[in-house]
């Protein structure tokens, strides 16, 4: 089973999915994290070298349970849909072979989100198109369902599907731990330390929506999705773990 994550920023997937991610690998899936965007919108200091510490903390993240991390580099908010970008998008999915894709609900708060989920609903047909004009890389034509993560804090979110990762909320917190630079209140210090998780506005963030979804379907912690319907993309059984 391949699973593909895909979110804007560095620190999306860990927090809506990371969990199903690491559930996912420890049952010997093979795990795709995608990063849209290049992450120097902050904390604040040097566009360019925020970047590379973004890139090094995505690294560091998906390595915490093997998953292979796709980094697209576009500059961060300055993302809307292009014949550009969308390739970049259709060669991540061709290149994955994805079983199911994760990415953003239609109506995050955040642009980049909102244009994450958009363009990947088009790269995800425009990946089985035989002659599309902007990828030399082969069509990917399997009917692939596409499974939108939680929001943030869960707002306007209403789940379809639950998966249980009271197992694995420790690899979820850990994953998010290694985007250091996520927790700096303003100007990049490469001598930061995360705090406790108690006093960690982030990382209990992370706690409350994963225990809330967790009451909703009877364990400590979880994870929340809902499905895109739409042609090629509805399967009679479930892939999520």
């Amino acid at each position: 089973m391949n699973i593909l994550a895909i979110g804007a920023h560095g620190d999306d997937i860990e927090v809506q999915c990371g969990g199903t991610l690491a559930k996912a690998a420890a049952r010997g899936d093979n795990t795709f994290m995608c990063v849209v965007t290049d992450g120097r919108g902050r904390p604040r200091g040097n566009p360019d070298e925020i970047a590379a510490v973004r890139h090094k903390e995505s690294q560091a993240s998906a390595a915490v349970i093997g998953a292979e991390l796709f980094w697209l580099g576009i500059p961060d908010g300055g993302l809307k849909p292009t014949d550009e970008y969308v390739a970049k998008f259709v060669n991540v999915i061709r290149q994955a072979k994805p079983d199911i894709i994760i990415t953003h609900p239609k109506d995050d708060y955040h642009p980049d989100h909102r244009y994450t989920h958009e363009m990947v609903l088009d790269a995800a047909q425009l990946a089985r198109v035989r002659n599309y004009p902007h990828s030399d890389l082969e069509p990917y034509r399997q009917p692939c369902p596409i499974a939108f993560m939680d929001g943030v804090l869960g707002l306007s979110f209403i789940p379809e599907e639950w998966v249980d990762i009271t197992e694995h909320f420790d690899t979820k917190a850990e994953m998010l731990s290694k985007h250091v630079s996520q927790f700096m209140p303003d100007y990049y210090d490469p001598n930061f330390e995360v705090p406790p998780m108690d006093d960690n506005g982030m990382m209990k963030m992370l706690k409350l929506q994963s225990a809330y979804r967790g009451l909703q379907c009877g364990v400590a912690y979880a994870e929340a999705f809902i499905y895109w319907k739409s042609f090629n993309r509805v399967v009679p059984r479930r892939i999520l773990p």
